[in-house]
């Protein structure tokens, strides 16, 4: 898919949808109200990344200004640049409707459209110990960029929780966990005769 723009940058001061046309078929839209990408009438939301709202203001040193607007249009301008696609990661509990959104690791040129974000200081990286792209948001903030210019700090209400949802990667472990309560029962259960 080649991405460029049909709507300007005035569409994201409105809270309105940004369409992306890509060749061929597929249009993408970027709706930074709701925070996510739609592709063939899905909805991504980048997993592991989060953007501020587009109304957002952030406090520096040298005062406010607005960075939720400034992320969006950095997103909107980067997705204009190449060729991209995102693919769903698994999720035993998401509906596919546009109203509810995939998460999901989306591409440009071949390269991780969440992972740039974060690197390039336009998103944050989840709140959660193993959540991905903490290095890369470590790098954006020592470097100052972004949002991370002029001493930003986020508040914490911005930075996205970890899910409560079963995801593949909690089942999975509890399914590891569950079966290794089992195995020790039963050789538990085994040398007690």
């Amino acid at each position: 898919m080649r991405f460029r723009s049909v709507i300007g940058a005035a569409s994201l001061c409105a809270g309105m949808a940004l369409t992306v046309s890509a060749s061929g078929e597929t249009a993408v839209a970027v709706h930074p109200v709701k925070g996510v990408l739609i592709l063939d009438e899905t909805a991504y939301r980048l997993d592991g990344a989060s953007l501020p709202h587009p109304d957002a203001l952030c406090k520096a040193n040298s005062g406010t200004w607005r960075c939720g607007e400034t992320a969006w249009t950095a997103l909107q301008n980067h997705v204009m640049s190449g060729r991209g696609d995102c693919r769903p990661l698994v999720s035993l509990s998401a509906s596919t409707s546009t109203t509810d959104s995939l998460p999901a690791e989306c591409t440009l040129n071949g390269a991780s459209l969440n992972t740039w974000l974060v690197r390039y200081g336009w998103a944050l990286a989840d709140d959660s110990p193993a959540a991905p792209f903490q290095e890369e948001e470590m790098q954006a903030q020592q470097e100052a960029l972004g949002i991370w210019r002029d001493g930003f700090m986020p508040p914490s209400e911005w930075r996205a929780a970890a899910s409560s949802e079963c995801n593949v990667c909690s089942a999975r472990h509890e399914s590891i966990v569950r079966s290794k309560e089992k195995r020790q029962q039963a050789s538990g259960s085994q040398n007690a005769d």
